[in-house]
């Protein structure tokens, strides 16, 4: 019989700062533990690595689509543009209408597409380098995630999407404000009015784009959209078409970001670790695949049941709720050993940072190409890169990074 436990260790705010210390505690429970749902919310946590992948991958274990929303709110939400936004989006939809969306997606979203982007993204890259040096000469101290960990991926995104370069530092104020009502917690409510704000002038702006690129095809995503919706209208409606564009835009920048700052970080406290990119660009695969596995942006999602399930021996009701952290799964010993130590070397074994099953990351490939560049650019161009000031500590499960991180380039 698995153990109940309680998430107000975790929520706490020694628990916000330092996660893994209560994720140690999960693991030794065993790879699924009961809750007390009428204190946590949740019918059970799944932290242990395979209890997660059979999670993710069963089609009983729904996201929190508008059914959900409908039992937990009524048809209140359906007033919520922020909601209504990440409902008609692949990141909450189950099947039939996810595979549905995400297949369009992933017919313009390709590999292809994605390897083109290099050279683009190694010039936004370059820009934000040259950025840093202005600002940081004569020793001053350079905000990482300001100048670089934010704009960087932002540009990336907007490159691929097709949003103007002057426009792209619009949206991150925005971006946030959608971000802070996927927090794990109670005060998620409290940011609402934000978030529909957010969600509103967002999707006024890609509606104009849009228009624009029906007129003026380019090279991009968004066209690519036009024309796939211009050919068989009936794929994907309008609403659904703006809903993605917002999630693939958020979520394609606010991951990454946060993968820079995590990693920057965990890199400069191990000199080795900047050596070894000094000497063999080829290892920063290695060292992206440990950094988001070690410190992923993301830490958790929420499955819903509309049947009575279990998993590995603990039961779930009906209509019951079940918190997945990925990030705990991460640092099963089961799975890795020594799960706490930072090794790129260790063999091959994929993380649950991108998810998998329906809902693997459709912007994995992206992400990883950023990363590489971005480590393996900054630190030839900044050898002597430093942290000028220990940074705050991460205070949030979803998103979770630096707010602020000074550096020094000493260029």
């Amino acid at each position: 019989m698995s153990a109940t436990v309680s998430l107000a260790g975790l929520l706490s705010e020694e628990g916000m700062r330092d996660p893994f210390a209560f994720y140690a505690e999960l693991h030794g429970h065993g790879p699924v533990c009961a809750l007390d749902p009428a204190r946590d919310r949740y019918h059970a946590v799944v932290h242990g690595f395979d209890a997660v992948e059979r999670v993710l991958r069963d089609p009983r274990f729904r996201m929190l689509d508008g059914e959900y929303l409908v039992r937990r709110m009524g048809e209140v939400w359906q007033r919520r543009p922020s909601l209504r936004t990440l409902q008609n989006s692949i990141f909450f939809a189950n099947a039939p209408d996810h595979p549905r969306m995400r297949r369009v997606f992933a017919q313009v979203f390709t590999p292809r597409r994605v390897a083109g982007l290099e050279p683009a993204i190694a010039r936004l890259i370059e820009r934000r380098l040259d950025r840093m040096a202005e600002l940081g000469a004569g020793g001053r101290a350079v905000d990482f995630m300001t100048e670089f960990a934010t704009p960087v991926p932002s540009d990336v995104i907007g490159e691929l999407l097709g949003v103007p370069e002057d426009d792209r530092s619009w949206f991150p104020p925005r971006s946030q404000a959608m971000a802070a009502i996927l927090e794990a917690g109670p005060d998620i409510w409290r940011h609402l009015s934000a978030a529909d704000r957010a969600a509103r002038e967002l999707s006024d702006y890609f509606t104009e784009l849009i228009a624009e690129r029906d007129k003026e095809p380019r090279d991009d995503l968004i066209s690519a959209i036009v024309e796939l919706r211009r050919s068989d209208p009936g794929r994907i409606s309008d609403e659904e078409v703006l809903a993605n564009l917002v999630g693939v835009y958020n979520g394609g920048f606010m991951t990454t970001t946060h993968m820079f700052g995590n990693g920057l970080v965990l890199l400069l406290d191990r000199p080795a670790a900047r050596e070894a990119l000094l000497a063999d660009r080829d290892v920063a695969a290695d060292y992206v695949d440990e950094i988001i596995r070690y410190a992923p942006p993301v830490h958790f999602g929420v499955r819903w049941t509309t049947a009575p399930a279990e998993i590995m021996g603990v039961p779930v009701p009906a209509f019951g709720e079940v918190l997945v952290l990925m990030a705990a799964a991460n640092r099963d010993p089961r799975r890795y050993p020594d799960p706490d130590v930072f090794d790129h070397t260790r063999p091959h074994a994929p993380s649950m940072s991108f998810s998998v099953g329906p809902h693997y990351c459709i912007g994995a490939a992206l992400a990883r190409l950023e990363g590489v560049l971005a480590f393996r650019m900054l630190f030839e161009r900044f050898p002597n890169l430093a942290v000028a000031q220990p940074p705050e500590p991460a205070d949030q499960l979803m998103f979770r990074g630096y707010r602020s991180l000074m550096v020094t380039v000493d260029c």
